[in-house]
């Protein structure tokens, strides 16, 4: 670009070398510097709508990621507390199969509210065998019904050797 040529942008003409150098220069020139170089600092509206975009996506981003994170917590923590309920509910099953209860239930106490368990227990076993009439098995149901009525069933197998005793002692 030669500097005698009009500005596309501006309309206006650039001085040439000379006159700059010598002093006399354009009024252009001089207001062009005064203008910027005045100390009119600061964001334009678009920079301040732009950077309030991106803040606004990232606290988004972050509040849904605490979001499906406190739901993810939830979700196993109902998991987990279902999960160490029925192993009480076959625990308490093994307990009852051994004082030759075979069907119970009740519920978990307020601690755990609306949460209810019962097992079933029917005898199997083979006579035949000679070396098993001693041993009695069992299939054993264990139900866990929550509040909202669903529930939750293991079926296992469980027995009782006549070697092996329960005692329950009384309070004195």
């Amino acid at each position: 670009m030669k500097m005698g040529m009009y500005l596309r942008w501006t309309g206006a003409r650039l001085p040439d070398a000379a006159s700059v150098v010598r002093g006399n220069g354009s009024n252009i020139m001089k207001s062009y510097l005064t203008r910027h170089s005045t100390g009119q600092r600061g964001f334009t509206l678009t920079e301040v709508l732009v950077a309030l975009a991106i803040l606004g996506g990232g606290m988004f981003v972050l509040v849904n990621a605490h979001f499906s994170a406190l739901a993810l917590h939830l979700f196993t923590q109902e998991e987990v507390d279902s999960r160490m309920l029925l192993e009480i509910t076959v625990a308490r099953a093994e307990m009852g199969i051994a004082a030759e209860e075979l069907s119970g239930g009740g519920d978990f106490g307020p601690r755990y509210p609306g949460y209810k368990w019962s097992y079933e227990a029917q005898q199997m076993g083979d006579a035949e065998n000679p070396y098993m009439m001693d041993v009695q098995f069992y299939t054993v149901t264990a139900t866990l019904s929550d509040s909202e009525g669903e529930s939750t069933s293991l079926q296992f197998y469980s027995f009782i050797n006549p070697e092996m005793t329960t005692t329950v002692q009384t309070a004195q």
